[in-house]
């Protein structure tokens, strides 16, 4: 009797520990979504950077996160059909890298019932780009990290460490409202410092190889914008300036390690891990318009062995200033 009392107890302790596992397994949360959009090529760092921040703060893919990737769209023509894809699959959020997909995903989802929030990473000037009213206050579904202006420093640390250059070129591409509003900083700053500015807006269509072609060759100097498609060209770039040994001005660290002499802004991955702290603070509950959007550090970086092939002496008091130096190229 005893023995038979005790299998029943047993076989009703099992089948109620069946019961709470089967409860624990349905309520066990999903993998909470996050649809990643890049660009161009130089947005993968950025990418980069927010996940390794994102598995820091314990996120862990294929446990509570799950990233929605696609290559960088390469043109900005191809930025709506891809967002409009991640759309579909309805993510929890929205990481978008550069002013135009910042915009594209802004209107896609501006008659969105259930708006998923975005964060961009970065964006220029996103009250000139009209993505957000209020740096402090945001408010709808959007927030982000904006690049501080630098342009102009940029410009004056140029004249610095290449004192003979007089004119400069700056090619970028009319449809980015980022690279439009480098122009325009540099611009100020080239009448300021007695610089002739050769601006080159990129026809639409046209080639990076076209741009370089189109190139005079009487420029001392070549500055690149806060252009997405600019900077992922860059190896084209430093091929044609280690050849005709003009410096370059770059607007990203990412360039710099890649061979431009120096820069002076932002590092992509610096962006993406800032990107990851906001993406936090929404995951758990916080509304993407109650959080001000943020501003990232410049930084001035210098590729010394790039500045030895071209002869030029970097000023001991620039180099002082420097956050990071590269002494010989891979």
């Amino acid at each position: 009797m005893n023995k038979t009392l005790s299998i029943v107890l047993l076989a009703a302790l099992l089948g109620l520990t069946g019961c709470d596992r089967g409860e624990l397994s349905a309520t066990k949360p999903k993998p909470q979504v996050i649809a990643m959009v890049q660009l161009t090529e130089v947005d993968r760092s950025t990418v980069a950077g927010f996940q390794e921040e994102m598995a820091t703060l314990g996120y862990q893919e294929g446990k509570n996160i799950t990233y929605l990737s696609v290559p960088p769209a390469g043109s900005i023509d191809k930025l709506e059909g891809i967002i409009k894809g991640l759309l579909a699959k309805q993510p929890d959020l929205l990481l978008v890298s550069s002013t135009p997909a910042t915009l594209v995903a802004k209107r896609l989802t501006a008659t969105d019932r259930k708006k998923p929030p975005i964060i961009f990473a970065p964006v220029n000037d996103p009250l000139a780009a009209g993505i957000v009213t209020d740096l402090k206050h945001p408010g709808g579904h959007i927030t982000g990290i904006r690049l501080p202006t630098g342009d102009d420093l940029r410009l004056q640390c140029l004249v610095r460490i290449a004192p003979l250059t007089k004119r400069v070129f700056l090619p970028y591409n009319a449809d980015d409202k980022s690279a439009l509003k480098s122009v325009e900083v540099a611009s100020a700053a080239a009448a300021s410092l007695g610089l002739e500015l050769v601006r080159y807006p990129i026809p639409a269509g046209s080639s990076i190889a076209a741009v370089i072609a189109a190139m005079p060759t009487d420029v001392d100097a070549i500055f690149l914008p806060r252009d997405s498609r600019v900077e992922a060209a860059i190896a084209d770039f430093i091929a044609v300036a280690s050849a005709r040994r003009l410096p370059i001005a770059a607007p990203s660290q990412t360039q710099v390690e890649s061979g431009a002499l120096f820069s002076y802004g932002f590092a992509h991955k610096d962006i993406g891990r800032q990107a990851a702290r906001l993406a936090d603070q929404i995951l758990k509950g916080v509304k993407a318009g109650d959080l001000p959007v943020e501003m990232a550090e410049n930084r001035l970086a210098i590729n010394l062995a790039t500045a030895r092939k071209l002869g030029i002496s970097i000023p001991n008091d620039i180099l002082l200033q420097a956050e990071h130096l590269v002494r010989e190229q891979p």
